[in-house]
C-alpha cells in the first residue's frame, strides 16, 4: 500500500519516497522547523523571523497558462537584483530563516542568476532552497548548475498526462521537450550520486484534465520523488469580490511566512498576487520589522476572531478555504501503502 499525504486541496502521493523518503536526507533542524511550520498557526505564535520566505527572483513568466491569476496581472514586469536578495538572505540567516522559495508569480528559470542564488543561500545555511517551474526551460546544462548549487527542492507543474491536454491547458509550452527536461533533471542527480533536490511534479486538477488524473500519477509515481493534485482555484483580477460567500478558516500563512516580490515590495502571503495588502518594501525596511508590524499584526488579529470579511482580499480568498476533493481522495487512496 502507497502512503497518501492530503491537505485541503492538496492530494500527494509517494512516488520513490515510498522507498526512501527525500525529506529525510535532511537535518534535524530541518524537522524542527517543519514541527514550528505546523505548531506556530495551531497555537498562534509569531516566532522571531518568518519560518519561510517567498523571493520572486521575477514575476515574467514564458507561459499563459489557462488556470493562472497571471492572465489578470497588470503590474510591472521585472526581476530582481542581486543586491536586494543579498540583503534579503543576509538578514534572513542572521536571523536562522530555514527556508525559502524563488519564485512567486513568475518563472524562476527566466532569472540568469537563479543558480547563482540558489548557491549563496544555501552558503549562508539556508536549509531548505526550493522553487516551483513549469520546466521549459531547464536544460542539462542548467540543471547541472542547479543541482551542482545545492538546489533542496524542485517542484514542476505538468498539468496532464497526454500532449493534447498539457499544451491545450499550458499555452505556449512543449509537452515533450518539459517530460525529457524532468526526466532529464532526475536523471542527473542520480548520475551525481545525489538524493536532492527532491522532485515533485503536480497538476491542477480541472475539467480539461480531470479525466486524466489516474494516468497522471501512473506515469510520474515510479519517476518523481512526489505526485501531487491539486483542487483549483479561481484566478480573479484585482479588487474582485468574491462571487459567494466563502468558508474560511484562520490562514496559517500570516504565522509562517511573508513574500517578497522582485521590487521589494513585501506582502504578507501567497494569496496577494496584485498586492493589494503592501506591508512595506524590503529595500527601505527589514523584513523583522515588516514581520512585527502592527499591520501584519492586525491582520492576525482579525484572522484570530474570524473576521475575514473585514479583509477584502481575505473574504474572496481560497487558500484559507477547505477544498477538499472527494473524486480525487478515492482515486488517490488507491495509491496508499
Amino acid at each position: 500500500m502507497r502512503k497518501t499525504i492530503v491537505d485541503s486541496g492538496h492530494y500527494q502521493i509517494l512516488g520513490r519516497d515510498r522507498f526512501e523518503d527525500c525529506d529525510k536526507t535532511f537535518s534535524i533542524e530541518y524537522k524542527e522547523y517543519r514541527k514550528k511550520w505546523k505548531e506556530y498557526p495551531e497555537k498562534r505564535i509569531v516566532g522571531e523571523f518568518p519560518l519561510h520566505v517567498d523571493i520572486e527572483s521575477t514575476n515574467a513568466c514564458n507561459l499563459r497558462c489557462v488556470m493562472c491569476t497571471r492572465n489578470f496581472m497588470t503590474e510591472k514586469i521585472g526581476y530582481m537584483d542581486w543586491k536586494l536578495f543579498k540583503k534579503i538572505i543576509d538578514e534572513g540567516a542572521s536571523h536562522n530563516l530555514p527556508s525559502i522559495k524563488l519564485n512567486f508569480r513568475g518563472e524562476p528559470l527566466l532569472h540568469p542568476q537563479l543558480p547563482k542564488m540558489v548557491k549563496y543561500a544555501k552558503s549562508k545555511g539556508i536549509i531548505e532552497v526550493q522553487f516551483n517551474t513549469n520546466g521549459l526551460l531547464l536544460t542539462e546544462k542548467r540543471s547541472k548548475e542547479l543541482i551542482e548549487a545545492g538546489l533542496d527542492r524542485i517542484i514542476f507543474s505538468f498539468d496532464g498526462a497526454t500532449k493534447e491536454t498539457y499544451e491545450k491547458i499550458r499555452t505556449g509550452s512543449n509537452y515533450d521537450v518539459v517530460l525529457n527536461n524532468i526526466k532529464k533533471f532526475i536523471e542527473i542527480r542520480d548520475s551525481m550520486g545525489l538524493k536532492r533536490p527532491c522532485v515533485r511534479v503536480q497538476m491542477v486538477k480541472m475539467k480539461e484534465n480531470e479525466h486524466e488524473i489516474e494516468e497522471f500519477i501512473k506515469m510520474w509515481i515510479d519517476v518523481a520523488n512526489r505526485v501531487a493534485i491539486n483542487t483549483r482555484r479561481e484566478p480573479y483580477a484585482k479588487g474582485a469580490i468574491a462571487k459567494k460567500p466563502l468558508e474560511h478558516f484562520p490562514c496559517h500563512q500570516i504565522w509562517q511566512r511573508m513574500v517578497v516580490w522582485w521590487d521589494g515590495n513585501v506582502t504578507m502571503c501567497c494569496g496577494d498576487w496584485h498586492g493589494e495588502y503592501i506591508l512595506g518594501n524590503a529595500n527601505e525596511s527589514t523584513l523583522y520589522e515588516l514581520w512585527h508590524s502592527e499591520k501584519y499584526n492586525h491582520i492576525r488579529k482579525l484572522h484570530s476572531q474570524r473576521r475575514f470579511n473585514d479583509i477584502p482580499m481575505c473574504a474572496r480568498c481560497e487558500v484559507n478555504t477547505p477544498r477538499i476533493d472527494e473524486t480525487v481522495r478515492q482515486l488517490v487512496n488507491k495509491y496508499k501503502w
